[in-house]
C-alpha cells in the first residue's frame, strides 16, 4: 500500500515544454490524481527571504517555493495557497521588519496566496501597521480571533474564494493561538474554537470548509471536530516532516515545517492525502520573486544607520585581543573556532547579505550599540564573535586590571545554553547540539 505521505527533494529538470520537477526518492508516492482540490501550504518564514546559509544546504527560501508553485500549477491547477503567518524575523530595527513584512506579502501575492494568517511575530509591528502592509500588498489576513480594545476585529476571520476547475466555493477561517500571544499588546485573543465555530455558522452553501490555525498540532486537535470542517492546517515550530492525521469523524490536520523549508500539498477527494516538497537548493529561483527579494536587500541597504544606544552594562568594547594580555590560553582556544574572524569569511562568501544588520547581529560583536561594530574597516577587531559577545562589555575590566567575578556565570559552561540559544535557534541552525558545541568552545580549565 503506497504511503500518502512524502518529504520529496524536488531535482529541477529544463526542458523544452517548460519547468518540471521530477521527484527523488518518491517511490510509493500516492500522485491523487483524482484529488477535486490541492491545497498547497506554508508557514513561519520567520524572515527568511532566502534561506540564511549560515549551514550549507539549507532549504527555503520565496523565490523556490515561486518557483515549485508555478511548476505545480501546470500539473493540478485546480489549487490554492494559504499561508500560517510569521512573516517578521530577527531585526533590532523596526524599520527592517516592516521593510521584509511588506516584501513578504509582495510575494505571497505573486504566488497567489488566497489567504494569510496572522502570527504572533507578525504583531510586532502592531495590527494598524501590520494591516496597511497586507491592503497594499493586495494579501487578505485572517484572525477570527482578534479583537482591539474596543471589541472590534482589525482582520476579517474569513474568506470565501473560487478555485479554477473546482465545483465548490473554498471557505478559509484564520485563528492564532492564545498561548502565543501578542507581543504589540494592543490586541485580546479569543478562543480559536469559539471563533471558527463562528466563522463557520453563517456560512451557506456547498463549501470545501478550511480552517488555517497558528499554532501547534496538539493545540489545533480540537479544531478537527468542527462539524463539516474538511481539513484543518496548522503550524508553529514544528522541525520534523510529520503524517497528516487522521480519525473516524474528525478532520484531517496537516502540520506545516517551520522557516518555509518545504511546501505542503493535500488533495482533497474522497479521502485526504498529504505530500511535503522540499525547497532544497536544487530548484533553480523564479526570475519575479528573485528580482523581488533583491529590491528588499537593495532597501534595507540604504537605509540610514539607526540610532545607536549605550550598552546595558556602561563601558566600552574593545575587542578580543585586549583580552588576551591577561587570557593568552583562552584566546588561542578563541583563535581556533569558527567564531574567530566570521564575519570576513562571511563577507568572501556572501558580501552582499554579510553586511545586513539581521545578520550581523549573530556575527560580530556590539552591532547597534554605542562603541559596536560599524564595518570591517572602521573596526575590525569587533568583526567577529568575540569575548564580549557573549561575556558583556570588557573596557571597564580591562582598565581595572582585571576584576573577580566579570562575565562568569553561576552553574559553570552550561549554564550558557540560553545565550548560545539566541542565535543557534531552530532557523540558523538546525540540529545545533549545545553539548557538542559546547565541547567545540572549551576555553575554561576549571
Amino acid at each position: 500500500m503506497p504511503k500518502p505521505q512524502q518529504l520529496i527533494p524536488l531535482l529541477p529538470l529544463a526542458l523544452a515544454a517548460g519547468l518540471l520537477f521530477a521527484k527523488e526518492g518518491a517511490e510509493g508516492q500516492d500522485e491523487g490524481k483524482d484529488a477535486a482540490l490541492w491545497v498547497y501550504a506554508t508557514g513561519q518564514s520567520r524572515g527568511a527571504l532566502d534561506p540564511c546559509e549560515c549551514v550549507e544546504g539549507m532549504s527555503g527560501g520565496f523565490p523556490r517555493r515561486l518557483a515549485v508553485l508555478a511548476a505545480e500549477r501546470k500539473q493540478r491547477p485546480q489549487r490554492l495557497f494559504v499561508d500560517l503567518g510569521d512573516q517578521t524575523g530577527k531585526a533590532f530595527d523596526p524599520r527592517i521588519l516592516e521593510k521584509k513584512t511588506e516584501a513578504a506579502y509582495e510575494l505571497l501575492r505573486m504566488g497567489g496566496a488566497a489567504a494569510v494568517v496572522v502570527g504572533e511575530t507578525d504583531l510586532r509591528l502592531g495590527p494598524v501597521k501590520l494591516k496597511r502592509l497586507a491592503e497594499r500588498a493586495g494579501v487578505t489576513l485572517l484572525g477570527a480571533n482578534l479583537k482591539d480594545g474596543a471589541g472590534e476585529r482589525p482582520f476579517p476571520g474569513s474568506t470565501r474564494v473560487r478555485v479554477k476547475g473546482v465545483a465548490r466555493e473554498v471557505l478559509l477561517v484564520g485563528v492564532l493561538d492564545p498561548e502565543l500571544g501578542d507581543p504589540s499588546g494592543e490586541l485580546e485573543l479569543g478562543d480559536p474554537l469559539q471563533a471558527a465555530q463562528a466563522e463557520l455558522a453563517g456560512q451557506k452553501g456547498e463549501l470545501y470548509r478550511i480552517v488555517l490555525f497558528h499554532g501547534p498540532a496538539k493545540r489545533a486537535e480540537r479544531l478537527r471536530k468542527l462539524r463539516g470542517v474538511d481539513l484543518v492546517l496548522c503550524g508553529h515550530d514544528q522541525e520534523r516532516v510529520l503524517p497528516l492525521r487522521e480519525g473516524e469523524g474528525l478532520a484531517p490536520l496537516l502540520e506545516v515545517v517551520r522557516d518555509a523549508r518545504s511546501l505542503a500539498r493535500v488533495g482533497l477527494g474522497e479521502r485526504a492525502q498529504a505530500t511535503h516538497l522540499l525547497l532544497s537548493g536544487r530548484i533553480p529561483d523564479d526570475r519575479a520573486a528573485r528580482a523581488r527579494v533583491e529590491r528588499y536587500y537593495r532597501e534595507v541597504a540604504d537605509l540610514p544607520g539607526a540610532k545607536r544606544t549605550p550598552p546595558a552594562e556602561g563601558g566600552q568594547l574593545v575587542g578580543s585581543r585586549e583580552c588576551a594580555d591577561c587570557h593568552d590560553y583562552e584566546y588561542k582556544v578563541f583563535k581556533g573556532t569558527k567564531h574567530h574572524g566570521v564575519q570576513k569569511r562571511i563577507l568572501a562568501k556572501d558580501p552582499k547579505r554579510a553586511q545586513l544588520a539581521e545578520c550581523l547581529a549573530c556575527h560580530v560583536t556590539g552591532p547597534g550599540f554605542e562603541g559596536g561594530f560599524v564595518s570591517m574597516d572602521k573596526t575590525p577587531h569587533l568583526g567577529e564573535v568575540g569575548c564580549e559577545a557573549c561575556h558583556g562589555v570588557g573596557g571597564d575590566h580591562a582598565a581595572a586590571g582585571g576584576t573577580e567575578g566579570y562575565g562568569v556565570r553561576e552553574g559553570g559552561p552550561k549554564s550558557w545554553k540560553p545565550v548560545c540559544l539566541t542565535c543557534h535557534d531552530a532557523t540558523n541552525s538546525p540540529g545545533f547540539d549545545f553539548e557538542k558545541a559546547l565541547a567545540k568552545i572549551k576555553h575554561w580549565t576549571k
